[in-house]
């Protein structure tokens, strides 16, 4: 059972708006959005924002509903060890302008930046800002990612940890990006 602490929306939690938000959000199909949303390196009400208004329509769209909305979804996400990654980060979407992300406390941030020459020659680094990249080529930033799946999966990382004490050490990762499909 997930444990909500209402703190400063009390008075909102206690309407049945505020119940029947709290039943819906520890739904086990609605947090697996959340989580999804965020191991896909998205805000997690991402995850829910159509099942929401489908739900409760216009009920939803205040802006102290959606704020206790954000904070149920970080009180869920936290019992379920995300921790917050970052906030006010921007969403296109209804009801959502802005939502917070999430991400594993054991997932590391990594910056690919791609060859501007070679766009399969790729650096993995700790930092986007003065990044220690190597001279021998202009390049260009590519991705975030810390995920260990889309490491793996994308950029061939098999060993997070070994990538992140080779980054520590050197400064970056090089590595050669090989195309997945072929021309037919």
């Amino acid at each position: 059972m997930i444990a909500y602490n209402p703190d400063k929306f009390a008075s909102l939690y206690e309407t049945d708006l505020g119940q029947r938000l709290w039943g819906f959000l520890t739904e086990e199909a609605n947090i697996a959005r959340l989580e999804t949303a965020s191991q896909l390196g998205k805000p997690a009400v991402e995850g829910i924002e159509e099942h929401l208004l489908e739900v409760f329509r216009e009920d939803v769209l205040a802006d102290r509903v959606k704020q206790m909305v954000g904070h149920m979804v970080r009180q869920i996400l936290e019992q379920r060890d995300w921790v917050l990654d970052q906030t006010d980060v921007k969403v296109q979407s209804v009801p959502f302008s802005k939502a917070a992300r999430y991400r594993r406390a054991d997932w590391i941030t990594f910056h690919a930046f791609r060859n501007t020459s070679d766009p399969r020659d790729v650096v993995i680094t700790d930092r986007r800002q003065n990044a220690p990249l190597p001279a021998d080529a202009r390049w260009a930033y590519y991705a975030t990612f810390a995920s260990p799946l889309k490491a793996s999966v994308a950029f061939g990382v098999r060993d997070i940890r070994q990538l992140r004490r080779h980054v520590h050490s050197h400064g970056y990762q090089r590595m050669r990006i090989e195309r997945m499909l072929r021309r037919a």
